[in-house]
């Protein structure tokens, strides 16, 4: 049987220019936080990674200037233990490669479907740049032995910290040896995948397309008690909706509850925020409307299946130009009245999206918002290092 997880082996920033390469995702910086990564020529981000752009020759360029600098560090066959803290949220985990051969096996499994277009944009980047900088995030079920074994090496200090450009604090520790590798041979079931379903699937792709049969890329790896799982909110714009109908439709329906919050957030599953004509509310799906399936009751499908479609017409929000989907990040995130309808679902379990990955089904576009975001330029190895 295929091992899912080797060692790593590739480069880091030194702790000196982690903050300069290192690029947390856009949604989590601020404009003018944007704005001094834009214009930072150590950037991976924006000088290798800008909208999967880059060319072959500036990708070089990059690295070279990186070594110019003393900016990246080589690591090899190393397991690193990566802690990441931001504004209260804490995960640790462990950072190694893994292997597409056992993505293509379903070892690896997804709970979301890839866009053809997408995936074909970021087959033309790896070939392009020839260089893996975005490590894609995994999880793995609860084990007390592989947390005690990442939790041995916490104990002392950080090889490398650095605070990003976003304020979060990334501790790494390196494991090399017998001990990556008994790590790595820890994972013998299944990995799901929390971020990067179409690098992955790119990945695979192009591996299988040179001829790479034992390929593996950059992942993190995350047990399912170190995740935080936020909701997107389903925000509607569209002339023809009439609040006053709207709210007495879903007053019919289900139970409705003013609320005084202008973000109203669901505290249960089954509850959803609801805001329109400047007016809040949370409303509580009925027990009578809750399908026995366990997929068609999480809490986005009971959004899609008994609001969107019946009351907007909204039957495919892959493609509906009329909705949008926002991160629910904090507050500042959103800007509710300035849709037509705006609802906020109770976030999914990271069981129930498990349990959606081993049924081999897919969940609704943008379900889930996982945390931690594995920044880009955390860890650098090439396509085709030896």
């Amino acid at each position: 049987m295929t091992v899912l997880l080797k060692p790593f082996s590739g480069f880091v920033p030194s702790a000196a220019y982690a903050h300069r390469i290192v690029g947390p995702p856009s949604s989590m910086l601020t404009s003018e936080q944007k704005q001094m990564s834009r214009h930072d020529n150590l950037s991976f981000r924006h000088v290798v990674g800008r909208s999967a752009g880059a060319q072959y020759d500036e990708a070089i360029s990059w690295l070279d200037r990186c070594h110019d600098h003393d900016a990246l560090q080589p690591v090899e066959s190393s397991v690193i233990v990566h802690r990441l803290s931001r504004q209260g949220f804490t995960a640790t985990g462990l950072i190694a490669e893994v292997s597409l051969a056992g993505y293509n096996a379903g070892r690896v499994k997804r709970h979301e479907a890839t866009i053809a277009k997408t995936e074909r944009k970021m087959i033309n980047y790896m070939e392009s740049t020839r260089i893996y900088g975005n490590a894609v995030a995994l999880a793995h079920q609860d084990d007390p032995l592989i947390a005690a074994a990442i939790a041995k090496h916490c104990r002392v200090a950080a090889d490398i910290v650095f605070e990003a450009i976003d304020g979060a604090q990334h501790e790494l520790w390196f494991v090399d040896g017998d001990e990556a590798a008994t790590l790595c041979a820890s994972f013998n079931d299944v990995l799901y995948i929390t971020d990067g379903h179409h690098r992955l699937a790119a990945a695979a792709t192009l591996a299988t397309s040179e001829g790479r049969t034992d390929d593996h890329i950059p992942a993190g790896v995350f047990a399912e008690s170190e995740l935080g799982l936020w909701a997107y909110a389903r925000a509607i714009t569209d002339p023809a909706v009439e609040p006053t109908e709207v709210i007495a439709e879903l007053q019919g329906r289900f139970v409705l509850e003013a609320s005084d919050l202008d973000v109203p957030r669901p505290t249960t599953p089954r509850q959803m925020g609801v805001r329109i004509a400047g007016r809040s509310y949370l409303m509580t799906i009925p027990q009578a409307l809750v399908p026995a399936d366990p997929y068609d009751r999480l809490d986005v499908n009971l959004l899609q299946d008994l609001v969107l479609a019946p009351l907007f017409d909204l039957a495919n929000p892959r493609t509906d130009r009329r909705l949008d989907f926002i991160a629910d990040t904090g507050d500042d995130a959103h800007d509710a009245d300035s849709y037509d309808a705006w609802f906020l679902p109770h976030p999914t379990s990271v069981s129930d999206v498990m349990m959606v990955a081993n049924t081999e089904r897919s969940m609704p576009p943008k379900s889930t918002y996982f945390l931690p975001k594995l920044p880009s330029g955390l860890v650098i190895r090439p396509v085709d290092f030896d």
